[in-house]
């Protein structure tokens, strides 16, 4: 696929809330609308080069992603390849990582009532 950007535009500037807003849209009419969060930072003034730099990453990430589900040059997952001691060690690492959300609720709840006025 040989895409090219036919424009690009600052479709919101963004405010104290809210960061800038810009299109790009391509030569075969796909719009890309991405939201960028606030910077403090003087390098980034420039939000369509942001914008840019952004979507250079999401497209490396993108092309990544892409060969990990297709299996094409990414490595296998340890459960296909059937590597039970990588399969444990990953397990090992989500039990780990959801340690606190694996205790119990807490099913006794202590408050103390107003007290009336006689």
């Amino acid at each position: 696929m040989n895409m090219k950007i036919a424009t690009t535009r600052l479709a919101d500037p963004g405010d104290d809330w809210h960061g800038p807003v810009v299109e790009i849209t391509t030569d075969d009419h796909i719009t890309l609308v991405v939201n960028l969060p606030l910077s403090a930072s003087e390098e980034h003034n420039d939000p369509i080069n942001r914008a840019l730099s952004a979507l250079v990453a999401l497209g490396l990430a993108a092309s990544a992603e892409h060969d990990h589900r297709t299996n094409k040059g990414g490595a296998a997952s340890a459960r296909s390849a059937q590597n039970a001691e990588e399969l444990e060690d990953q397990l090992n690492k989500g039990l780990e990582d959801s340690f606190p959300a694996s205790d119990p609720v807490a099913t006794v709840v202590t408050s103390t009532l107003p007290k009336r006025a006689v």
